[in-house]
């Protein structure tokens, strides 16, 4: 099934949505379907280079429910590939603003995040 660039587009930005929706919540089921067990979560927070596994980053999730203050996510650009992407998608979390690089696969008719990149912005 090919699918139109805008069709896949409309799709990934609501993946990256429900990823940001599932992680300021610490949803831990939804991050593990969003995600694909391998991925990494690589960016630099306060100096230091963090290079954390998707069980460290659940881990993380949870213990900072309730304090990113108010909830929101904004879409920055979408690059589609074939059956492979990256979205850049800017939020609040732990009260800051990250802009965060998501790549994306297409996976049995859905598109699964093999990797996040961060950078912390404010």
């Amino acid at each position: 099934m090919v699918k139109h660039d805008s069709d896949s587009s409309v799709e990934i930005a609501e993946t990256a949505e429900r990823y940001y929706r599932a992680m300021v919540t610490g949803d831990r089921d939804a991050l593990r379907e969003l995600f694909d067990a391998r991925a990494s979560i690589i960016g630099r927070y306060e100096g230091e280079l963090l290079w954390q596994d998707l069980d460290s980053f659940i881990e993380e999730t949870e213990s900072l429910v309730g304090q990113h203050g108010r909830e929101e996510c904004r879409v920055e650009c979408i690059r589609v590939d074939g059956d492979i992407a990256t979205i850049c998608i800017g939020g609040r979390y732990a009260g800051l603003w990250f802009i965060d690089h998501l790549a994306m696969i297409e996976s049995n008719h859905r598109w699964v995040i093999i990797s996040k990149s961060f950078n912390v912005a404010s």
